[in-house]
């Protein structure tokens, strides 16, 4: 066999063979219980223990009325999850005295979350643009089975008492996208915030109302709601940062895994 043959092989060998202390890049099921485990064992707390708990519910109808923040933020379950992991894997971590901090989440996927994304587009407002291979990861990672439990709690359980900020995205997302108008609406919106008006009250004035059956039952138990025109401005932002498609991918699995029923039903509504 040719000499520099050999050599190369056995540096290729010898890449795949030296061990790492890098986090595995594929998730496996016992993976998934050291992440999700802090989440489905706040469910088993009685209610009248959990009345305040950002993480479960906190209102009357125990389904969960924040947004992205109160997942990944307020309540630690998804931190402490991440801790579990990285402890189980044997990573070192440092919690940060900030708390909008989600190094952790970094940490985990081994994917800066949020990029610099140049694109010709004259937006004056600075905002956090996704980062496609964050995405992608999580996409093929972090959705548990459709028949994932722990210790009895189910995927689809936890996700009942969810089910209101996942159908708001969806439905939202086909809303800006009937009649081909998504890429307009969010030029509209770019150009009422640089010529000076406040986002929010651009997004409620035209998408607070557009929606029916995401009103909050009590608005005083809920801080941080996440309302209908948030949802708007969510997508809105992603179709500048040129991440929603494979947002969207995400939630098609979720939706089609958990809820595909109401799925099917609201895309037929806006294929009309």
């Amino acid at each position: 066999m040719n000499k520099s043959i050999i050599i190369l092989i056995s540096i290729c060998f010898l890449a795949f063979s030296i061990p790492t202390n890098s986090i595995k890049n594929k998730l496996d099921k016992n993976d998934l219980l050291n992440l999700y485990a802090p989440l489905f064992e706040s469910f088993k707390t009685k209610w009248d223990d959990a009345c305040c708990d950002y993480g479960y519910v906190r209102s009357v109808d125990r389904q969960y009325y924040e947004g992205f923040k109160g997942i990944f933020l307020y309540a630690n379950y998804a931190r402490n999850g991440v801790v579990n992991y990285l402890k189980s894997n044997g990573e070192s971590f440092k919690r940060s005295s900030d708390f909008y901090n989600i190094e952790l989440y970094k940490q985990l996927s081994e994917h800066d979350i949020f990029v610099n994304h140049n694109k010709t587009v004259a937006w004056k407002k600075e905002f956090c643009r996704y980062n496609p291979a964050f995405i992608n990861w999580a996409i093929k990672n972090l959705i548990p089975p459709k028949d994932f439990n722990i210790d009895g709690t189910s995927a689809q359980f936890v996700y009942k008492h969810y089910s209101r900020f996942f159908r708001l995205l969806t439905e939202s997302y086909l809303y800006l996208n009937k009649n081909d108008s998504y890429s307009l609406q969010a030029q509209n919106y770019i150009k009422d915030v640089n010529d000076g008006q406040d986002g929010l009250d651009v997004l409620f004035g035209t998408y607070h109302y557009a929606l029916e059956g995401y009103e909050l039952p009590n608005e005083s138990e809920v801080y941080s709601p996440f309302e209908p025109h948030m949802a708007f401005g969510f997508w809105l932002r992603r179709n500048i940062d040129g991440s929603h498609d494979e947002i969207y991918d995400g939630l098609k699995i979720i939706m089609n895994r958990f809820d595909k029923r109401w799925f099917k039903s609201i895309n037929k509504k806006y294929k009309k």
